[in-house]
Parts: structure tokens; C-alpha cells; sequence
């Protein structure tokens, strides 16, 4: 405060007052406060710890006072200064003041230092009210809140973790979520959001890129909008993702605070924690700061709503051009969508507009555009001083930025880029499929671009005399036609406007606006963009205007001009799913490819005429119909096949036109059936009457015969020729005579009654046809030639047709008044309706039946009209049984002509079955058997079964009683499965629900009979194909059949065991299995209960049999059976006590049958029971040479329980590390591995080769490697073969001892010419020679084959006495036991044969006493003996 000069007072009055000059003074004691501020925070938090022991509320207090955030009185109660007067002004100059980086970044972190007093709710607290002081004293000429700093973000957030208790314990494995303080996980987000707007470049760009809720809090206050989700989100989807997202964390999120309570709840409190007693819901929240955008509580959006109105933080944001916020928010949202807020956003800007992108400036025009579309009086009137001021500042600012992006386009400083920028906002929007948001677009173009000429108050220039017509004739589009062509920079925007214009003209529906659009392009569409020009002449309209018919001709010359200057292999059409394009040849050698519409639209263009004043007419017209040439030829591009490039109905609209030329081009090679069909049409100008008159004529003389078949009526053909002759045409006789010579002399009393057709077209224009030339249909017309007519037989399908005829429409009029008259009462007898009935049913039974039926379903629209109108009088008429009969007989046999798998469904297909069922239901069944019955034949004969089985389910719908025989009913859903009927499921569901009221017996019954007709159906037809698939397929329909056996038996065999009995087991005829069998299987084996259950095993397991089994599916089931824990639940539990009796009795039985077959048998199954159950030798005492064969380590394919164990053990005796706790394991392995030794033998042996592998895997070895451990497990082995004697010697162990004796003879080999151990080759002579004495058969043929290594071995260790003397042993004969030998034998030659005769196996070194002592003392100290015990050898 001393520093408090006069000056600083009076500047901070100055600045009081709202001056904005010599405030130098007032700007630099600010920054030295802040500076002060810094340095105080700085001290307190490096210094004050390290040099007293300040209390918590102490340190605090001092904390908040340099900062200028205690209560005032603190600073003036002890000295009374600042005088009274002076306090506040003084304390508010001293906190008003800048925040600097570090400051707060110190506070941030004091907070998250466990060992200074300021908690982090409180640094949190303390951090916010310094951001906000430090906001509100912003000013233009100061840094109140620079931070550079990102690490700052990361440390506010942290400063609101939550953290729990330390001295309690989470369980093991569960990691607590990260969970932060919800009020102060929110506080932070506010903070970082006033920090961002202060620093856009950093602090801003890293919120905007990284941190997605402080995003949607920047767009919130940017544009003054805080829903969630935010306004700037315009795709709907991408709105209903958001919230669906929201929801979902929201609940995770409960799901886990809940979780996490309960964890401490249970550590403390051992309360059960919910939704009602959570104490941590409300207060926690997900701490994800960079995961999906979260919506904040309504506290907030307030919060954020009165911070951003007092610290205008959306102002800030906006203004940053680097980055630029606003502009993305602008890209992002579509061209159609309103952005009031940015008109709000212009309206509050201060100073230059320069500041915002163009963007914003168009929607502000735009805003107000909308605004002034609806002004009323009223408002006017009412408007009180304070509104119409607003309004005229709203004005004022509306001119300055029209003024603004006039400059941008118009002015000396234009360049390309606003230039587009502009225009490219506007052009999207005429695009849009809104309305009113193209009309605004149009205005906003007429504003910015209309003013123009009349800048630095020039007078607007002359319009062009090109423009002044189009400007005459469209004035409201001025601004397109003739404003835009003038702009500075327009070459720069040519191909973007047309471009847009083109998108713009699908969307468009205002024909004068059309119309404009088509002008331009026709003007100013670049040429050389041809993929544009492809699209425009794709979409054309028939215009009414001349100076658009000359914009059309321009567009399409253009075109054609084009794309005949292309080059050959130039492809300008990308390939495409509908190839529409053809390839056309002129006969000058020219060619083009283009879409056939493309060529149909020019045509109908040439058909309208030429325009007034000079165009492009001729010119087109000599291109595609050149004077006394032939036309262009067309070739399909995907088939190269030729393509008919005018169908008939275009051929009928070149006659219907007053272009000569188009008029004798349309009429070359026409066939005598299209020259009819032309000549019946209406419109046709006179002089193109005459010249179809006149080739009638001509293939009169050239074809008589043809063209007298073709005609269906002579009456009416010569009538209609009569007519004509009225009208002024000429040509015709000789047509005429050929008709007037087959008619009846005298036809006058009879023509009163024709159709009077009364055309008076006038010859000068076909434009005007009205609607009083409508034809008058009464029922003594011939109704037949109307019909054919009407639906024409020949019609190329490849080309649309023409338009509804006049003859349907005046049809259906005349048959509407017939059904009026009929609703009245006043039925007329012979009428049109019978007459048109009868008529149609002739057709139906003459040559012309089929097509005339496939006519009138292609022309649906016609025909299904004229259907409905006879149903609707045939139930009028209902009583008359004649016109019923007939209609039925009609729609039937109509019905049967399109049952045809070649036509495809449409209205008029469905509308015949409506009809066909409607009348079967009321008149033709009685019952439900008859119903059935009627559907059976209808199966049977390939007839269309909808109507019958519709008919029957609403009878059994309606409830009447179900009276058909079950076979009836088999046979009939048997067919509906072969033909796979969709009514299939909804009728099996009401003969269910029918059935099952008497029991489901019956229904279950006829479910299996189905099932199993229809595999053996799939086994004759999957035999048929040779398939060799395990399981066989089965029809579509098994699975609904398979569903409702199971609805109707859930225990599937309990209702009608023997027929589901053989459903599920009888051998199929197929190699493979049903594909249902494997789930009724297992509904059996869960569903079912025991009595079931044992009922079907009894029925497998009986002998007597009326089926073969598949014994796949009932080994299955057995084995179900006997290992689902379901069944066997309340079993006994006592298994050992069990196998004890199994296994006393199964020794009983070996003693019982001696050495039978039987004893065998019961000794393998002993066998494998230890094998599973290696305990059960506790309780029993087996035979002493019950495995004494060694067959239980030998068994191939067996299993044992303890053989990962055993297989482990092994392993670590194997393990050489040389690490202590190696050591470790390798010592109890090997106390474990003797223990098995001596308790389990054979489970030790079933591992024997596995041992003599790990054996000679260490045999290549040298001395030094192999004492590393090596040695120690080579010792150990051979103590562990020393406790399984006599087992090892068995002979099924030959093969795996020997490999291990080989092994440490090589071994031992390896050791020559060094120190061999000799404990280690003693014990190798001691298991030798035992191993001799048990089997010398085949234990002295062994060692005899390796004696060269025992040989050199006795030479490199001389003093080996024992060595020597099995080396002599070996050179004698040993006689072989035989198998024949009797006891006695064998007790005499044991000793020969057993042991090497003349060998003394003593020891070949005398110790004495001394020497003992010796080697006790050595052994005492842990030194090596075998040095020593070589010495004595040697000197012995």
C-alpha cells in the first residue's frame, strides 16, 4: 500500500471514471504488486518450511494476506492506516491486479503438497478466486492471466482426487477406479475454461484438441447456448449417441462408486452399502478428463452462464483468429442449419469487424434477412424509444457489414480466397432441402452482390444488351444473371458456382428459380469440366419459357459438341452398377458415349420447336437428325450389342411435334403394328396424320395380310379414318378400302351407338389439349378392341413407356358412374360392368390371354383400378349369381396366368388373392375338413395355395370346430413344407392350440410323423448327392416342428415314448445324423426326470428291439447319463470306502480263479483303478505280485491321476540352475521322487523313458560344464533306480533302463584323462551289479555290447577293483533261463546264472583308522574326498 503514490490514485480515480489515458502509472504498480505477490508465494513455499515450524492456520493466514484475500479489517487494525476514507479504494488498487504463472502454478502445487498446510480443497478454492479476481480486471492494455504453461491443466485436475483412508486395505487384485471430488472436479473445469479464454494459443488449443468437456464448455459460452448436448452438435444421431453415452457412463460410474464404497464399507463399518445409504454417490465422480464429453449438473450451466455474462469469455474465444474456434464451429455444422447465436456473436462485437471470419459476418446477414421477412404494424406501433434505438443500431450495424463483405468482393483489396469464402457460404445453402433457408441464401446474394455499383457513390452501369433480356424476363434473379458476372475475381469462382447451381437445381422446386439457374450455366458452365456437363444434361425439365428453351438447346449443344470431339479409348463415364450409356457412331465418322437420357431429353427438346430469336435449334437438330442422312447408330457399352435409340413413346412424341424432320424420322421402318397403334393415338397434328395415313396406304400395297391380322376392330379403325378425313388430313384410301371390304354394306344404323370421338384439336399447336376432348365409353362399344388398347401387348421393357392412356381414364369415369347409379338402387341390366366383365373373360379365352394378362400386370396402375371398381359393383350386385360367377372365374384364371415363377410379385398379383380368398371363404368351404380338403388338391397340383390355407386359418380363427382326419391333416402340412409356405408356422400354431384342448398326445403324434418323413425326404435326397457330411441337413421347416415337440414334452419322450424313442435313436437311412437329434438329446438328458430317463436306457439296453439303433446318438445319451452332475446329485459321497470293497473283492476273485482269464481280467481292472485312485493302497493289500509285471507303467493309451505331478517332479530334478533357490527345488524334487520310489513305484516307472531323455540329453557335456548340477542329477537318478528294484529289471523296462545306463557310461567316457568322480562310478558298479544279479539274460548281453567303454574306463582308473572283476565276469559264458525249466532247475542254476561265478565283490580299498579321521574331518569342512580316496587306492 506504501506504494500508493498520488499519481497511482489519481489514475486509478481516472480509471474509475472510465479514462483510458496516462494510465502508465496505474498499469506498472499493478505489475508490481503481482510481482510482490509472486515473490511473497515463492518464499512461503520454498523458504518458511525449511526455516521454522509454522502452525496450519498460521501458514494459511499468511498465504491469504499477501495475496490480498483476508477480511479488510486484518490490513488496518493494528496501525488505523489506511485512513478511513482511503480503505477500500486502497485494498481494491491492491487486489485488482494480474496473476502471474507463477503464482498460481506454486499455489496449485502448495495444494498437492502433503507437507505444507494448505489442503487442496482450500489451493482449489484460493486458485478460483484468484483466476476470477484477475479476469475481471481485464483490460486491452494489459496481461491480467498469461499462462504458458500446459502442466498446469493436469495439476489443477489433480488437486481434485479423491483419495481414500490409507490405514484401510483394498482386497487383493481390485484396483480402485479414479474418482474425483464431484464440486471441485467441476470448479476446476471452470477455472481451466477462464485460463483458456485469457490464452487461446496454448492453454485454449490444448483444451481444444485434448480435453473433450472443457470443448463443450467453450462452445457453451462461445455461443451463449449450455444444453447438452451442445447446439454446435447439428446430426441428430450424433446427439442421440451423446446422450446414450452419458447414460451409459453414468451408470458404469454408479456401478463402481457403489463398489468402491462397499470395499471400504467392508473394511470399516461392515455395512452393505446401496443407493439409498451411499454417502459417496453424490459427492464422487469419474475422473476422466480427457475421455467423452460429461454433462455438467444444472449448478453449473448456471455457474458457466453468469461467468460468461460478467467475464465475456465466449467474446474471447471468438476473437482468437490463431486458432480460429469460431471458424471450426461454422465448418462443422451443416450448410443447412441455423446459427442465431452468431448474429447475437456480431450484434455484442465491439470496434472492427475485422476481427471475425466472413463466416460469421453471412450469418449475421442472413439473421436479419430472416428477421425483416416478417414486420408487422402493430409491432411497429408498439415499439417503444428504448426498442426502436436498438433496431436502428441493429441497422446501422447491418450497413456496416454489408458494407464489409461488399468490400471483400467488390473492393481493390478483394482476393480469391474471401471472394470464395464468401460465395461458398451462400452457394451451400441454395442447396439445402429447406425452403426457407434457400430463399434466405437468394437474399443475402441479392444484398451483397446488388449494391455493387453503387459504391463510392457511382451510378449503377448500364446493363449489357446480352443481360438486359434475361434481366427483363427474370428480374429477381438479377443479382445471378447479371451481378455476379461482373465481380472482379469471378474466373476464380466460374467452376465453383456452376458446380453449386448444378447440386442446387435437384433440390430446387420454384420453376423461375430453375429456370435462372439454367440461364447461367448455359452462359457461364466451363466447357471443359465434362464430368459436370454429364450431370447437367442428366437433369432436365420441359421448359415453358423461350429464353430457358435457349438455355437448354445452348447446354446441350455444348455437350454434344463435346463429347463428339472425343478421342477414341477417351472414357469420360465411370463405370457403374446400371449401365445406362450407349455408344453412338454418326455416319461422318463421329463418335460419343453418353447416357441414353441424356439422348431422350435432347429429342424431346426438338420436339418443342425452335425458340424465338437466334439459338442453338437447327444446330442440334442437324446433329442427331441430319437432312437426307441416316441417323446415328447406338451400341449398349456393357454388351456392345446395338440399342434402340428411339422406343415408340418417344417415336409418338416426334410424330405429335411440328418438326417435319423429326415428324419423317420417327416414321421410317415402323412396323404395320406400330403404325396402327400411332394412328389410335391422340394429339397428332394433321399434317403428321396424313403422313401416317399415307404409310398405311404403302403397307397396304406391300403386306395386305399382316396388317389386316393386326387389326382387332374394322368398325372402329374405319370410323376413326372417317374422323380424320374430317379433320383435314389427307392419304388413308387404300387403308380404308381394305377396311370398307370385309364390313357389312349397311353399318349406318349401327354406327349411333359407336364411341364418338370428338377431336378438334386445333392443327396449329399440340400444346393445347384439354380436357374436354375426353373419350365417351358406353357399354355398346367394343370393349374388347378398348382393352387391347388400353394394354397394349408389345411394349419394350427395356425403355419407359408412354403415359396412361385417355382411354383407361375415361373407362373408370364411365364405370364410377355406373357404380353411383348402382349404390342409388338403380341397377342397370346390360351395363358397363357386365359388359367390360364379359369382355375381359373373352380375352381370357383366346390367343390373346397370356399377354393381354401380363400387360395388365406390367400397367398395375390401370388394371388394378379397373379390378376394384368390378369388385366393388360385383358386391353391389351380390345377388346376382351370373356376374359373381363370372368375376370369380375372371380373377382365377387371371390368377393362374401369373403363377408363373418367371413374374414377379407386384400389386396386381396380390390383389387377385385378396379377391380369390375373400369370395372362397364366403361361398365355396363349409367346413374345416372341406377347407382342408380343397388345400390338400391345391398342394397336389402345384396350385397357388394362399387363398385355401388363409381361408381355412380364419375358419379356425372364427373357432369352428376342427373336424379333418389327422392323416388329412399330415398330408396337407407336408405339402406347405415342401412348398415352404410362409403360412406354415401360423397354421401349425392354430392346429396346436386346437389340438392340445384334448390332450397332447395327438399333436405330438403328428409333430414326430412329420419330423421323421421329413428326413427320411433329406436322406433320399442327400443320397441322391453323394454327401459324405457326418451330419445330415434337414428341411427348413424341422426346426419349427422341432420347437413345438418341445413346447408340447419338454421331457421330450414322456408322452409317446416309442414313436420319440424312434425319433431320437432309430438308424437313419442317411449316412449322418439328423441335424435336430443333438438338441433333443440334450433337452432329454436336462429336462427329463430320473423315471424318464432310466425308461429310455431300459428301452436301449433291452434285447428286444423292434428297430436298429444309431449307436452314435445312444452312446451319446448313455454317456449323458452317466456324466451330467444333475443326474447324480445325492449320490454317495464315501468314493474311497467305495473302491476299498471293489478293490478286496477284485483281489478275492484273482485268489478264487488263479491264473484264468478271469483273474486277468479282474487284475487290469485293479489295475485302473490305482491308476485313477493312487490312495486306495492305504486301504487294501494287494497280491504281492499283482503288478510285479510292471503292466501299469507299460500300458499304452492308460491314464493316470498323478502323472503332471510325477512329470513336474522329474522336471525340477532335472533343472541344473545354479541359483540357491534352484538348488532348493532340486532337492526336495529329489526327496520327493524317492519318497514316490518307494511308496508308488509304478507310477514312477510309467516315467522311466522320460528320465533316460533328460539323461542323454546332458551327455555331450565337458567335466567342467557337467559339474555344474549335471552330476548331482546323474547321482540322483541313479539313486532313485536303486529304490525301484527289482521293478526296474522287469523286461518291460529294458529298453528305458539301458538308455539310462548308456547314458552314464557315456558320461563317465567323457571323463577320461581327467579326475573322474569315483563315488559317482561306485555307485554305477553296485546298480551294475545288482542289476546283473537280477537279470543277467539281458543285463550281461548289454554290457558285453558296450564293454569297450567299461574297458577304457578300467584303464583310466586302474585301482577300481570291483571294475575289474565285472570286466572278467563279463568274458564268461552265462547260461539263459528257459521258459520250459522247472522249479528245481531253477533253484540250482540261480546261482550260476544269477551272479558272476570266481568274482569277488569286495571292496578293493582297506581304510584304517586314521585314514577315517581323515576323511571325517575333510567331510566336516564341506572338501571334496575323492582326490584323497584315489590317493590311497593308488598307494594301496
Amino acid at each position: 500500500m506504501l506504494g500508493i503514490t498520488a499519481q497511482v490514485k489519481e489514475a486509478g480515480i481516472a480509471w474509475d471514471k472510465g479514462e483510458k489515458k496516462n494510465l502508465e502509472v496505474l498499469r506498472s504498480f499493478q505489475n508490481q504488486i503481482a510481482a510482490i505477490q509472486r515473490d511473497a508465494v515463492w518464499w512461503l513455499h520454498t523458504v518458511v518450511p525449511t526455516i521454522s515450524k509454522v502452525g496450519a492456520k498460521d501458514y494459511v493466514h499468511c498465504l491469504h494476506k499477501v495475496l490480498f484475500t483476508e477480511q479488510p479489517e486484518t490490513y488496518y487494525k493494528w496501525d488505523n492506516w489506511p485512513p478511513e476514507s482511503d480503505r477500500n479504494f486502497f485494498l481494491r488498487l491492491c487486489s485488482e491486479v494480474p496473476l502471474l504463472e507463477d503464482t498460481l502454478m506454486r499455489i496449485v502445487v502448495i495444494g498437492l503438497s502433503r507437507d505444507l498446510s494448505l489442503g487442496p480443497a482450500d489451493a482449489m478454492e484460493l486458485a478460483d478466486h484468484l483466476v476470477k479476481r484477475a479476469a475481471g480486471a481485464q483490460s486491452d492494455d494489459l496481461d491480467v492471466l498469461r499462462v504458458e504453461r500446459i502442466q498446469l491443466m493436469d495439476a489443477v485436475l489433480n488437486l481434485c482426487t479423491y483419495h481414500h483412508p490409507e490405514n484401510i486395505v483394498m482386497p487383493a487384485g481390485y484396483q480402485p477406479p479414479n474418482l474425483a471430488i464431484s464440486a471441485l472436479y467441476w470448479k476446476a473445469w471452470l477455472l481451466l475454461l477462464v485460463v483458456a479464454a485469457f490464452n487461446p494459443q496454448k492453454i485454449g488449443l490444448a483444451s481444444w484438441d485434448g480435453y473433450p468437456t472443457l470443448k463443450m464448455l467453450m462452445e457453451m459460452v462461445m455461443t451463449n447456448n449450455y444444453s447438452f448436448p451442445p447446439c454446435t452438435v447439428t446430426d441428430e444421431d450424433t446427439k442421440t449417441e451423446m446422450i446414450n453415452r452419458e447414460l451409459q457412463t453414468s451408470q458404469r460410474e454408479k456401478q463402481e462408486i457403489l463398489a468402491f464404497e462397499s470395499h471400504l464399507a467392508a473394511a470399516s463399518t461392515k455395512q452393505t452399502i446401496t443407493e439409498s445409504n451411499s454417502l459417496l454417490l453424490s459427492q464422487l465422480t469419474t475422473l476422466d478428463p480427457q475421455g467423452p464429453a460429461r454433462r455438467p449438473p444444472p449448478s453449473v450451466q448456471e455457474q458457466i452462464k453468469t461467468l460468461n455474462q460478467s467475464l465475456r469469455l465466449g467474446h474471447l474465444l471468438c476473437r482468437s483468429r490463431n486458432p480460429d474456434f469460431l471458424l471450426n464451429i461454422i465448418q462443422r455444422q451443416a450448410s443447412s442449419q441455423s446459427m442465431p447465436w452468431l448474429a447475437d456473436l456480431v450484434q455484442s462485437s465491439e470496434g472492427s469487424l475485422d476481427v471475425l471470419p466472413v463466416q460469421c459476418l453471412c450469418e449475421f446477414l442472413l439473421h436479419d434477412a430472416a428477421d425483416d421477412n416478417f414486420p408487422t404494424e402493430d409491432e411497429d406501433e408498439a415499439e417503444s424509444k428504448e426498442q426502436r434505438a436498438k433496431k436502428r443500431l441493429r441497422q446501422q450495424k447491418q450497413r456496416q457489414l454489408l458494407g464489409r463483405l461488399q468490400d471483400l468482393l467488390l473492393g481493390p483489396k478483394a482476393d480469391e480466397q474471401t471472394t470464395c469464402e464468401v460465395l461458398d457460404y451462400f452457394l451451400r445453402r441454395l442447396s439445402s432441402s429447406q425452403v426457407a433457408s434457400r430463399v434466405l441464401a437468394m437474399k443475402g446474394l441479392s444484398l451483397v452482390l446488388g449494391e455493387g455499383g453503387l459504391r463510392d457513390g457511382e451510378e449503377r452501369d448500364q446493363p449489357m444488351e446480352e443481360d438486359s433480356a434475361d434481366a427483363e424476363l427474370l428480374p429477381e434473379y438479377q443479382w445471378l444473371l447479371q451481378d455476379l458476372p461482373k465481380l472482379p475475381l469471378f474466373d476464380s469462382v466460374r467452376g465453383m458456382t456452376s458446380t453449386a447451381l448444378q447440386q442446387a437445381i435437384h433440390m430446387e422446386t420454384d420453376p423461375q428459380t430453375i429456370s435462372s439457374y439454367l440461364i447461367y450455366l448455359s452462359q457461364h458452365a466451363p466447357v471443359e469440366e465434362q464430368a459436370a456437363h454429364n450431370d447437367l444434361a442428366l437433369h432436365s425439365c420441359r421448359p415453358e419459357a423461350d429464353a430457358v428453351l435457349s438455355a437448354f438447346l445452348i447446354i446441350f449443344s455444348s455437350y454434344i459438341r463435346r463429347m463428339r470431339k472425343t478421342k477414341e479409348g477417351e472414357d469420360l463415364y465411370s463405370w457403374s452398377e446400371s449401365q445406362d450409356q450407349v455408344f453412338l457412331r454418326w455416319t461422318t465418322g463421329e463418335t460419343a458415349t453418353m447416357h441414353i437420357l441424356v439422348v431422350h431429353a435432347m429429342v424431346i427438346l426438338l420436339t418443342l420447336g425452335p425458340p424465338k430469336g437466334e439459338s442453338d435449334f437447327h444446330a442440334l437438330l442437324d446433329i442427331w437428325f441430319p437432312d437426307k442422312k441416316p441417323l446415328p447408330t447406338a451400341f449398349l457399352v456393357d454388351t456392345s450389342e446395338e440399342a434402340l435409340l428411339l422406343p415408340d413413346w418417344l417415336k409418338l412424341r416426334m410424330i405429335r411435334s411440328e418438326v417435319s424432320r423429326l415428324v419423317d424420322a420417327a416414321l421410317q421402318d415402323l412396323e404395320p403394328q406400330q403404325l396402327l397403334l400411332f394412328v389410335q393415338s391422340f394429339g397428332i397434328p394433321v399434317s403428321s396424320m396424313s403422313k401416317l395415313l399415307q404409310y398405311l396406304d404403302q403397307a397396304v400395297s406391300h403386306d395386305p395380310q399382316s396388317l389386316e391380322q393386326n387389326i382387332m376392330d374394322k368398325h372402329y379403325m374405319a370410323h376413326l379414318v372417317e374422323v380424320q378425313h374430317e379433320r383435314g388430313a389427307t392419304g388413308g384410301h387404300t387403308f380404308h378400302s381394305l377396311l370398307s371390304a370385309s364390313l357389312p354394306p349397311h353399318r349406318d344404323s349401327t354406327e349411333g351407338g359407336k364411341a364418338k370421338v370428338t377431336v378438334e384439336t386445333p392443327q396449329s399447336s399440340v400444346k393445347i389439349r384439354t380436357a374436354n376432348q375426353m373419350l365417351v365409353i358406353g357399354p355398346k362399344d367394343d370393349l374388347t378392341s378398348i382393352l387391347l388398347q388400353v394394354f397394349p401387348q408389345k411394349v419394350d421393357p427395356r425403355w419407359p413407356g408412354p403415359p396412361p392412356s385417355q382411354l383407361s381414364l375415361a373407362l373408370q369415369q364411365a364405370l364410377a358412374k355406373e357404380l353411383m347409379t348402382a349404390r342409388q338402387g338403380q341397377v342397370q341390366e346390360a351395363g358397363l360392368a357386365s359388359g367390360l366383365l364379359q369382355a375381359i373373360a373373352a380375352l381370357l379365352g383366346s390367343a390373346h390371354a397370356g399377354p393381354l394378362v401380363v400387360a395388365m400386370h406390367r400397367s398395375h396402375a390401370l388394371s388394378c383400378p379397373l379390378l376394384r371398381q368390378l369388385h366393388l359393383y360385383q358386391r353391389l350386385v351380390s345377388k346376382d349369381v351370373a356376374f359373381s360367377s363370372l368375376f370369380l372365374k375372371v380373377v382365377l384364371e387371371m390368377g393362374t396366368w401369373l403363377e408363373n415363377p418367371a413374374v414377379e410379385a407386384g400389386p396386381l398379383k396380390a390383389l387377385l388373392k385378396s379377391f380369390a380368398g375373400q369370395y372362397s371363404h364366403k361361398h365355396r368351404l363349409s367346413d374345416v375338413r372341406a377347407g382342408f380338403l380343397h388345400l390338400a388338391e391345391a398342394l397336389a397340383y402345384r396350385r397357388d395355395s394362399e387363398v385355401p390355407v388363409r381361408a381355412v386359418m380364419d375358419m379356425l380363427k372364427a373357432g369352428e370346430r376342427c373336424n379333418p382326419e389327422a392323416e388329412l391333416i399330415g398330408k396337407v402340412l407336408q405339402g406347405l413344407m415342401e412348398t415352404k409356405s410362409p403360412y406354415l408356422e401360423e397354421l401349425l400354431s392354430l392346429l396346436m392350440t386346437v389340438g392340445t384342448q384334448k390332450g397332447t398326445a395327438g399333436p405330438v403324434a403328428m409333430v414326430i410323423s412329420l419330423l421323421l418323413q421329413e428326413t427320411e425326404e433329406c436322406a433320399v435326397k442327400q443320397e441322391a448327392e453323394s454327401s459324405t457330411s457326418e451330419v445330415s441337413r434337414t428341411g427348413l421347416s424341422a426346426g419349427l416342428l422341432v420347437d413345438w415337440l418341445a413346447h408340447l414334452d419338454p421331457e421330450v419322450t414322456s408322452v409317446c415314448p416309442d414313436l420319440q424313442q424312434k425319433l431320437l435313436f432309430s438308424l437313419n437311412k442317411s449316412r449322418g445324423t439328423p441335424a435336430y437329434r443333438p438338441y433333443l438329446l440334450a433337452l432329454l438328458t436336462h429336462q427329463s426326470n430320473w423315471s424318464t430317463l432310466l425308461q429310455c436306457i431300459s428301452a436301449l439296453l433291452s434285447q428286444q428291439r423292434d428297430q436298429r439303433l444309431d449307436p452314435s446318438p445312444a452312446l451319446d445319451f448313455l454317456w449323458a447319463c452317466s456324466h451330467i452332475p444333475r443326474i447324480w446329485q445325492g449320490r454317495d459321497q464315501k468314493i474311497p470306502q467305495n473302491i476299498r470293497m471293489v478293490c478286496e473283492y477284485l483281489i478275492s476273485c484273482t485268489k478264487k480263479w488263479a491264473d484264468s482269464a478271469m483273474s486277468q481280467r479282474c487284475q487290469s481292472l485293479l489295475l485302473q483303478i490305482y491308476l485313477q485312485c493312487p490312495g486306495v493302497m492305504r486301504h487294501i493289500t494287494p497280491l504281492d505280485d499283482s503288478w510285479s509285471t510292471g503292466e501299469a507303467a507299460g500300458a499304452h493309451g492308460s491314464t493316470c491321476k498323478l502323472d503332471v505331478l510325477v512329470h513336474r517332479l522329474v522336471s525340477l530334478l532335472a533343472d541344473p540352475g545354479e541359483s540357491k533357490s534352484a538348488e532348493s527345488r532340486m532337492s526336495d524334487a529329489n526327496l520327493a521322487c524317492r519318497k514316490l520310489a518307494v511308496s508308488h513305484p509304478v507310477l514312477l516307472l510309467r516315467h522311466l523313458p522320460m528320465i533316460a531323455g533328460l539323461l542323454h540329453g546332458r551327455i555331450h557335456l565337458n567335466l567342467q560344464e557337467f559339474r555344474r548340477n549335471h552330476l548331482t542329477f546323474f547321482t540322483n537318478v541313479l539313486a532313485i533306480l536303486e529304490l525301484l528294484q527289482p521293478l526296474v529289471f522287469h523286461a518291460h523296462h529294458q529298453r528305458a533302463l539301458q538308455d539310462c545306463l548308456l547314458s552314464v557310461m557315456r558320461a563317465l567316457k567323457n571323463f577320461q584323462r581327467s579326475r573322474s568322480p569315483l563315488l559317482f562310478i561306485n555307485k554305477f558298479l553296485q546298480f551294475t551289479q545288482k542289476y546283473i544279479t537280477h537279470n543277467a539274460a539281458a543285463a550281461v548281453p548289454y554290457l558285453q555290447k558296450h564293454s569297450d567303454i567299461l574297458q577304457a574306463l578300467c584303464i583310466e582308473n586302474p585301482h577300481l577293483g570291483q571294475l575289474k572283476s565285472l570286466l572278467a565276469g563279463l568274458t564268461l559264458p552265462v547260461k539263459s533261463r528257459s521258459a520250459d525249466s522247472n522249479a528245481d532247475d531253477r533253484d540250482d542254476e540261480s546261482t550260476s546264472s544269477g551272479a558272476l561265478p570266481l568274482v569277488n565283490i569286495s571292496a578293493s580299498v582297506s581304510l584304517t583308522a586314521s585314514d577315517m579321521t581323515l576323511y571325517l574331518k575333510k567331510m566336516s569342512r564341506g572338501e571334496a574326498v575323492e582326490g584323497n580316496l584315489a590317493t590311497t587306492a593308488t598307494r594301496s
